[in-house]
């Protein structure tokens, strides 16, 4: 951020988080973009949540001095910026770390002021708190996670779940490049994965992978955190747009959709992907990722809902018909990477909980050498797709005893390349090796639960069809079931896959 959006994020009261939008694009550009008016985080969480402003008599908790009671449902900002301001402090940027020891600070104020009482917590030690965070805020909130040089009083313990909007949990590249550590005006350099590494304690682990998008599980456990990640480049307008020309494709228009991911592990090693969805949104501005209703649905659906639903494509194999193709793949020399694209919605609804689609480069994929490595497990390859989290408090009709969503997949036929050129078979741009649209229902009023789906080819629009497929619910453990849908395309260019689906109750 330059002086200017510092300063303009110091005059904000909420840092952005006020802020609303009357447009959304339903379709990349040139399309026009299309009338939906929302509010803003911070209105829905007052008007649907019950949640507090605690702003009184011009005086927040950054105020010397306040010490106001505030209720168990507050909103509280921490004005990280406002000693780098103009207007309120020297114009000096400090590094991250200072921020986080003034975040550990802020929710020892906020322990300190919280209601105790029937419509508050039974003691003071029972506070937690959710941190809710957008771009370089998720920074300031992982280095107070983990690194405990900032919070000896270790109130990271506090903090019960994490959200991120378009966060650069591994960095800016700009031209392909991770931003260098020499460019220090600003703490510019805050983003090289170098710096990060030090500053989130995580020299070793980015020794080892080359990446600084880890959070280890005794900091806080990955199935509590969620990461929104932004694929609108296009209507990025910061630097008159010279922003998402230097950062480029498959981006929010400032960072790259593979850098704002995270994951977890422990001591083991063992890694634990966060839940995670995208948005057709851009890092800020009229389109941004936080002034939107798909952002902000997953929000309330990660910290208020009942269910979690983690969708995997588990893939065993994909087998080609006679001829060079497949004389190719016999000798190893075949190379493809099948784009995956995922749309989950809900009945009603005009928007998205997660969108990837290969023609915002938001689409997964997977390579076609993966499926031939020798002693290759079975399943070959396993991508999370995305986290769906429902609640009982959506539903149309409450009464309803399930909770539904409509799951879109297309698998697309790859660029095949022989021996690194460019190799066809008869395949048409554009063609799909596999495309499909199910209709997925839990039932959780029974114990155990139950669930269903159909394929909505067999039964366009909203009526179910005559014959439903009933889902076979396996315990994992205690709190989690498992089911699966297979999906083979049965077209010449075969695809041996499964949908998965890791279901557990959730609050």
């Amino acid at each position: 951020m330059n002086q200017s959006d510092i300063d303009e994020t110091t005059a904000d009261p909420f840092c952005g988080f006020n802020v609303g939008s009357t447009v959304f694009r339903a379709r990349p550009l040139p399309t026009p973009p299309a009338r939906f008016v929302f509010e803003s985080p911070l209105m829905r969480l007052i008007s649907d949540h019950h949640y507090a402003n605690v702003i009184t008599q011009g005086t927040d908790l950054a105020t010397a001095g306040y010490n106001t009671q505030i209720p168990r449902r507050s909103i509280v900002v921490h004005h990280y910026y406002d000693q780098a301001s103009a207007l309120l402090g020297d114009g000096q940027t400090p590094p991250i770390t200072k921020f986080a020891e003034d975040l550990a600070v802020l929710i020892e104020h906020m322990q300190g002021l919280i209601e105790i009482g029937p419509n508050g917590y039974a003691t003071r030690d029972d506070f937690r708190c959710y941190l809710v965070a957008h771009s370089m805020g998720g920074l300031v909130a992982r280095t107070f996670l983990q690194n405990r040089a900032v919070d000896p009083k270790s109130l990271y313990k506090k903090v019960l779940k994490l959200f991120t909007y378009a966060t650069p949990h591994n960095g800016i590249d700009i031209l392909g490049t991770n931003v260098p550590s020499f460019l220090t005006p600003h703490e510019i350099d805050t983003f090289n994965r170098d710096r990060m590494s030090k500053y989130l304690d995580l020299v070793q682990r980015y020794l080892a992978t080359r990446s600084v998008a880890w959070m280890p599980e005794g900091c806080l456990a990955a199935r509590r955190i969620f990461t929104l990640i932004g694929t609108n480049r296009q209507d990025y307008e910061v630097a008159f747009g010279l922003s998402r020309t230097f950062v480029g494709k498959g981006s929010d228009g400032l960072v790259k959709i593979q850098n704002a991911d995270l994951a977890g592990f422990d001591n083991s090693g063992t890694v634990e992907p966060c839940a995670k969805a995208f948005a057709f949104r851009s890092h800020s501005g009229f389109f941004g990722i936080v002034n939107s209703e798909e952002g902000y649905q997953n929000l309330q659906r990660f910290l208020f809902g009942n269910y979690r639903v983690d969708v995997w494509l588990d893939v065993n194999d994909v087998t080609l018909p006679p001829g060079c193709l497949a004389d190719a793949d016999a000798l190893n020399r075949l190379d493809a990477a099948y784009p995956v694209e995922v749309l989950v919605s809900l009945r009603n609804k005009s928007w998205y909980l997660t969108r990837r689609v290969a023609v915002e480069d938001s689409a997964a994929v997977f390579e076609h050498k993966e499926l031939r490595l020798p002693g290759r497990p079975k399943p070959a390859v396993s991508k999370l797709l995305s986290t769906v989290f429902m609640a009982d408090w959506g539903k149309k009709n409450p009464s309803d005893p399930t909770v539904a969503y409509r799951l879109a997949l297309n698998v697309l036929m790859p660029d095949f390349q022989v021996n690194g050129a460019d190799a066809s078979d008869g395949q048409y741009e554009g063609s799909k090796i596999f495309s499909g649209a199910a209709i997925i229902e839990l039932t959780t009023d029974v114990s155990p639960w139950t669930a269903r789906y159909w394929w909505e080819s067999d039964s366009p629009g909203s009526t179910a069809p005559p014959v439903q497929r009933n889902l076979a619910l396996t315990p994992v453990n205690s709190t989690q079931f498992r089911t699966t849908i297979q999906v083979t395309s049965g077209h010449p260019v075969n695809l041996d896959a499964q949908l998965r689906f890791e279901i557990s109750p959730w609050k």
